[in-house]
């Protein structure tokens, strides 16, 4: 990436830092997505009710409903994960390209799976904790979600910064000079 005249040292590096973290960003969606698609695949093939038997003898019926409903659970949030993927490999391209509908998207997108891992995942994993400990589940629930959470909501501070944020501005246009010393 070869830098105008004018460009400040800590303006480059921060256009280097994002150049990175979009491709880092096209990388693990688009690998994601190909193993979104892999294991749909595999679990149309998997026999659940045959396993799902099989776990007689070590849990209860209502804990093996429970597993059953996190299962099928679990294959929706695959599905949806897929999309959000397909969908932040075109958002990181966008920023890759400076363009703001890139930006927007890959914001917009985090933002969602923020929201979606309190509203969704939680509970979903609170009914995992609550088989195996039902005496912190809610609370174990919480310190994992929040935890996860963190993830997109780094990416989206990230995205926000000032240094960040105007390379999005005016993309066709030349950074601003150097201010002349006397």
């Amino acid at each position: 990436m070869t830098s105008s005249p004018g460009e400040d040292k800590t303006l480059r590096r921060w256009r280097i830092t994002l150049t990175v973290g979009a491709w880092l960003l096209v990388i693990q969606s688009g690998s994601g997505a190909v193993f979104g698609l892999l294991s749909i695949m595999v679990a149309a093939n998997f026999q659940w009710d045959t396993v799902l038997g099989q776990l007689g003898p070590l849990f209860s019926g209502a804990n093996i409903a429970a597993v059953g409903q996190l299962t099928r659970q679990i294959l929706v949030v695959n599905k949806i994960q897929i999309a959000a993927n397909a969908v932040l490999v075109a958002g990181a391209l966008g920023l890759l390209r400076r363009r703001k509908w890139g930006w927007f998207t890959v914001v917009v997108v985090h933002v969602a799976e923020v929201f979606a891992s309190f509203v969704w995942a939680m509970p979903m994993m609170r009914t995992v904790v609550t088989i195996l400990d039902p005496a912190n589940a809610a609370r174990t629930s919480l310190v994992m979600t929040a935890l996860i959470a963190m993830i997109p909501a780094s990416v989206v501070a990230f995205l926000m910064l000032k240094p960040v944020v105007s390379q999005f501005e005016n993309p066709g246009a030349a950074p601003p000079a150097a201010p002349m010393q006397p």
